[in-house]
């Protein structure tokens, strides 16, 4: 839905503010994301990682309480700083909501043992622990993918969610 227009008369900023005010609730849902990115991936080459088989993709989808985004993305910033230290790690990328309380994550591990080494991890580990109060809903789902498939984009991922997520403790 286009924004009212703003009568003429009014001066500049006041036509400003106007347009930002309509605007916030279409902002609320935009997402911005970093690139797919990893020590087992190379965009010219694909999926770098040993093996022949399939890889796992894991995708989480985070709803936060009112005034928790900034702990919650300072936690993020601790495990993404040890994410290339993860064995099995293929590659990850995280997204969030620009104005919103959603954040999620996509990463991709050789194996479900990576993944689950990764999860116990004390980066991980002490994020979950600590971010646990800070969490309205927290959804998570995995996925068998063909290395060929790599990187996924965010739609395919959440397509992932939608049909295979489950919330969880």
């Amino acid at each position: 839905m286009p924004a009212p227009a703003v009568p003429a008369r009014l001066s500049v900023l006041a036509r400003t503010r106007a347009a930002l005010v309509f605007s916030l609730p279409a902002l609320a849902a935009c997402t911005v994301s970093n690139g797919f990115k990893g020590p087992g991936y190379d965009p010219t080459l694909g999926v770098t990682a040993p093996g022949a088989g399939p890889v796992v993709v894991a995708v989480t989808e985070a709803t936060l309480k009112p005034g928790a985004r900034a702990a919650f993305i300072r936690h993020v910033r601790r495990v993404e700083a040890d994410m290339d230290r993860q064995p099995g790690l293929v590659g990850y990328s995280l997204r969030t909501e620009l104005l919103g309380r959603r954040a999620w994550t996509l990463t991709v591990w050789q194996d479900e043992e990576s993944l689950r080494a990764f999860a116990r991890s004390p980066a991980h580990r002490a994020a979950v622990r600590e971010q646990r109060a800070a969490l309205d809903g927290m959804l998570f789902a995995r996925a068998s993918l063909g290395r060929d498939k790599v990187p996924l984009g965010w739609r395919e991922a959440l397509e992932i969610l939608e049909r295979d997520g489950y919330a969880y403790d």
